[in-house]
């Protein structure tokens, strides 16, 4: 079995200098012997480094980086690649990378850590040694993701497009619905999910080259009580609303009624996520009148960064948002 790994910094690649958790250049080569001594090697890897840094500072031009050096070495004799990647934006790079590889590359598992792996409560070996274990055992093609929460006692595997956005004071990850692809136990013996399902693709792999350091055309929204909403401009060409958890938002507002007649006005188009196949409340019923075209089944930050490729390449996103890509819409 060959692996390539590429390291692009984050928790797993820093070490803790005093209280200040900073990247470390020797990161990668510690990183691949303390994985040695613990559960030894028995393949062969190559490494590359697209960027360092922590995964706070990413941008599009990270994003764009880390897909290319990627999608670059598809083609080439590895049976998978293990991407290190910060904890903070790790859903932003899965999500993008899932779009940009689709559903039928060899197996890419994208590994973080909550603490540096010098530090005994650190997951960052049993994360990374799923991730070898699931391309040993070619347990799944596409994308995916392998972490252990602190409360959790199994490494869980979760497809890279269905994680949903870190919670404030958390480093755990989670998929929408709580439904991960499957989990390796203390043994690292894998038990799939049979609960988890996919649809089938619908569009073929989104192209990343043409996405900018920022997406300047598009305005992510989260609704909070006595919300007021930001001025529309010019360059505003797609708006994304984050919703309550029951799918709704405050469409009985008087600064919501303005915000949304002032975006059908501009021609603005209004994506709305957290939204599910369950009976809808009453403030979801005049979501056509108001021009919010809900996006149902798929996490926050995939509908962001799937609205962001496909702005980026000049096609039709009420065409493109919803339909099925690497997993990213559950049934």
């Amino acid at each position: 079995m060959k692996i390539l790994f590429i390291f692009t910094g984050g928790t797993i690649g820093s070490t803790l200098h005093g209280d200040i958790i900073s990247p470390d250049g020797n990161k990668p080569r510690a990183i691949i012997e303390a994985y040695r001594l613990k559960f030894g090697i028995a393949f062969s890897y190559s490494i590359e480094e697209p960027y360092t840094e922590l995964s706070e500072y990413n941008t599009g031009e990270h994003v764009k980086k880390l897909c290319d050096c990627v999608l670059s070495n598809l083609d080439k004799d590895y049976d998978g690649i293990i991407v290190t990647h910060g904890t903070d934006t790790l859903q932003y790079s899965a999500a993008a990378l899932g779009y940009a590889a689709g559903s039928e590359s060899i197996p890419i598992c994208l590994v973080s850590a909550n603490r540096p792996i010098e530090n005994e409560k650190s997951n960052a070996l049993d994360n990374l040694h799923a991730a070898v274990k699931f391309i040993e055992k070619s347990l799944g093609r596409g994308v995916f993701v392998t972490y252990r929460n602190d409360t959790d006692d199994v490494t869980k595997v979760h497809r890279a497009t269905r994680l949903v956005s870190s919670r404030s004071f958390s480093d755990e990850v989670a998929s929408i619905f709580d439904l991960n692809f499957g989990y390796f136990d203390k043994s690292f013996d894998f038990h799939k999910n049979y609960d988890y399902k996919e649809n089938e693709d619908v569009i073929k792999p989104l192209v990343t080259s043409e996405i900018g350091e920022y997406s300047k055309d598009i305005l992510v929204i989260s609704p909070y009580v006595g919300m007021n909403y930001p001025i529309l401009t010019s360059q505003t060409k797609y708006i994304l609303l984050d919703s309550y958890h029951s799918g709704t938002i405050n469409t009985k507002s008087t600064k919501a009624l303005e915000f949304f007649a002032t975006a059908k006005k501009l021609e603005v188009k209004i994506f709305l996520t957290g939204v599910t196949y369950l009976p809808e409340y009453e403030s979801a019923t005049i979501f056509e009148e108001l021009g919010i075209i809900p996006i149902k089944n798929i996490s926050l930050v995939s509908a962001y960064v799937k609205l962001w490729l496909i702005s980026s390449l000049g096609l039709s996103a009420e065409k493109y948002i919803d339909k099925s890509l690497s997993g990213d819409i559950a049934p």
